[in-house]
């Protein structure tokens, strides 16, 4: 691994192999039936992306009974009754009838802060007390501290936490004074608050700020809202949580310095070797880090022999910016460039 941290994830199951465990049509039918909630992983075994997720799904199946996983090979007519058209597609069932698609991170630690989420009411009413502890709760909340005359900006953020509450955990209570809307982001140690409220898009566009992480996770999701954001976006692929945790930690100082002009971001090498090598990086050796400007339509792969740290990476974006780093040209491979031109 070449970032360091002493903030390494312990493995959930040290030494343990696991492997899928699949429910059949009628057990599925009848788990979702009942008023139990479920959360419901449609996998091909044999897809890549289906293989990267058996690890983080199977390490918490144990614990969280809620889990169900379909075998598509298998049992082909129920994934297309359920609008499967790609794998795996995680599908979260409420107990009451609704379905709901999860987009989030396919890592374990996501997923248990998901069905946390989901159970819970989608705006959680708190009194003063209740609020220093709600603040905590989660990576990402919003507490609302709402005149009772602002019933407009009431009926906004319930509508907002309705749409977000698959990302962030939404409280919020009454005051006499200002409408104010406070955004505690624990995952980077960022807090925001907003009272000006007059603008349309004011409240919309502070949660999705507040929902941002410094660093974020590439999926195919989300990949259109980072190549139209107008940054630059720096790539790290690596096929290993613990090293993704890894460089989050390590990086965080640096993604915070730039972030008005750079998007740092995670891709999973596992389900996304494809990009890298649109990225001018050799597929299979990772980690591995590269700069795209969407923008002008430049790739500066960074020299997959060169270790991986703040420093260096931060001296590799200035480098790009003073000119000193050619683009890639789209044919040769980066491991043989280098890190710094010292003349």
């Amino acid at each position: 691994m070449k970032v360091r941290s002493p903030k390494l994830l312990i493995p959930l199951l040290a030494g343990t192999t696991l492997a899928w465990t699949y429910t059949n049509e009628q057990e599925f039918r009848r788990a979702i039936s009942g008023h139990n909630y479920a959360l419901v992983a449609f996998i091909e075994p044999s897809t890549a992306a289906s293989q990267a997720l058996e690890t983080e799904w199977t390490s918490i199946a144990e614990s969280e009974k809620s889990l169900i996983s379909i075998n598509c090979a298998s049992e082909a007519g129920l994934c297309h009754e359920y609008g499967v058209i790609s794998y795996p597609a995680l599908r979260f069932f409420d107990g009451h009838g609704k379905m709901t698609p999860y987009r989030g991170p396919r890592k374990a630690s996501s997923i248990l802060s998901y069905i946390k989420r989901a159970v819970r009411p989608s705006v959680s009413k708190l009194d003063e007390k209740k609020a220093t502890t709600f603040q905590s709760i989660d990576d990402y909340v919003l507490i609302a501290s709402i005149n009772r005359e602002d019933e407009h900006i009431e009926k906004i953020y319930k509508t907002l936490a309705s749409q977000y509450r698959d990302r962030a955990s939404f409280g919020f209570g009454k005051t006499s004074g200002t409408t104010t809307i406070a955004c505690f982001n624990n995952k980077d140690q960022q807090q925001f608050t907003i009272s000006d409220l007059s603008a349309i898009e004011a409240l919309p566009k502070f949660v999705e700020t507040c929902i941002t992480p410094l660093i974020g996770e590439f999926t195919r999701a989300n990949e259109m809202k980072f190549l139209q954001a107008g940054k630059s976006l720096v790539f790290y692929f690596t096929s290993t949580t613990k090293d993704r945790d890894a460089y989050v930690d390590a990086m965080r100082p640096v993604a915070k310095m730039y972030k008005e002009y750079l998007n740092f971001i995670t891709v999973d090498a596992n389900e996304y070797a494809d990009l890298a090598a649109m990225l001018g990086l050799t597929s299979g050796s990772f980690p591995a880090l590269a700069v795209q400007n969407p923008m002008f339509g430049q790739v500066f792969p960074y020299p997959q022999e060169a270790k991986i740290t703040p420093e260096t990476v931060g001296g590799f974006v200035m480098d790009i910016v003073q000119g000193k780093v050619k683009p890639w040209d789209g044919t040769t491979s980066s491991g043989n460039g280098h890190l710094r031109d010292e003349l």
